[in-house]
């Protein structure tokens, strides 16, 4: 079963899928304000949901994104997003990369970024059933 999260029209859309405890954000473009990536992936999902719901998991799908993350994303994502990810439970983060080359240097940056924080294991894969079979092959679903 999936459940929508959120949602920023021409952005992303975030589901959660029960069945495997894991958050799925699809991207269609990079360029989103600090504000529209806080008040629903952070504040809705990394704060709210994900504690209360046993993710154990985060796939970020920019398979078919357009541009790149701004720098004060990047950098909240960094030193406010990756810690509390981390602290609710989050196990392993997942990047999905994009076709482009400049959204492929985003897409790792965003995997390092999220790497070695306390016991969450970051991955660059090329799609979401990778992901997933990672997730099986490693016991967390």
């Amino acid at each position: 079963m999936k459940k929508e999260l959120y949602h920023v029209p021409g952005k992303v859309i975030g589901h959660y899928h029960a069945e495997i405890h894991t958050i799925i954000d699809t991207w269609e473009s990079l360029l989103i304000s600090l504000d529209d990536w806080r008040s629903t992936i952070y504040d809705i999902g990394i704060v709210d949901f994900a504690p209360k719901n046993s993710v154990k998991a985060w796939i970020i799908d920019t398979s078919k994104s357009q541009g790149v993350f701004k720098l004060e994303v990047q950098e909240f994502r960094e030193q406010v997003a990756r810690p509390k990810l981390a602290e609710n439970g989050v196990k392993h983060l997942f990047v999905v990369l994009p076709a482009t080359a400049l959204g492929k240097l985003s897409a790792k940056k965003t995997a390092r970024l999220y790497g070695g924080q306390s016991t969450m294991k970051s991955h660059h894969v090329a799609s979401v059933a990778e992901a997933i079979d990672i997730l099986k092959t490693e016991g967390v679903i």
